[in-house]
């Protein structure tokens, strides 16, 4: 027998999400002026990689681009708002520009981390990004399904090597800690 009990549907805001940029790069320099710049322009960094396997592009940015030798990951201890990615990708994009004059090789690619996936901002549409403001395009790299965090297959190789898969895997364990917290 039906119920005529109905639950209206409410838009909630969720939890902030943990902020990081990706850099590929050549000389060390870059790498260290970076970090200094992004934590004043974002906020201290939380967490910082080793050295990453070197940064892979797609098959478009390859006809253009060539990447660095060296990748890290930068974490912040700012959370931000999804809707934030797109303003962020922008500030990023002009941070790159200026940079790849001593450093041609230098990219930067911000992304999120949540409780069920890692997203990366792109500024190129493809079949599986997702379109979010003013040239800026979302792609999911990892969801998190079973315990654990699952690779897509669209997302860039860097993605696919167990030392980024490493380090985005703590990254959730401290997000996950400290989530609730202030």
């Amino acid at each position: 027998m039906a119920t005529n009990s109905y639950q209206l549907e409410t838009l909630e805001r969720p939890l902030g999400a943990s902020f990081f940029l990706i850099c590929s790069f050549q000389n060390d320099d870059s790498y260290y002026e970076l970090k200094s710049l992004t934590e004043k322009k974002f906020s201290k960094t939380i967490f910082e990689s080793n050295v990453l396997p070197k940064w892979e592009l797609d098959e478009v940015e390859r006809l253009s681009q060539i990447p660095g030798k060296q990748t890290r990951i930068l974490s912040f201890m700012r959370r931000i708002h999804r809707e934030e990615l797109a303003q962020i990708k922008k500030e990023c994009l002009e941070i790159q520009n200026s940079f790849q004059k001593d450093d041609p090789f230098f990219r930067l690619i911000p992304g999120y981390l949540t409780s069920h996936n890692v997203v990366i901002a792109q500024s190129k549409d493809d079949f599986h990004r997702i379109y979010l403001f003013t040239g800026v395009y979302g792609e999911i790299v990892y969801i998190f399904h079973k315990g654990k965090f699952s690779v897509l297959d669209t997302a860039p190789g860097f993605f696919k090597q167990k030392e980024a898969l490493y380090f985005f895997s703590n990254l959730r364990e401290s997000y996950e800690y400290n989530k609730f917290k202030d």
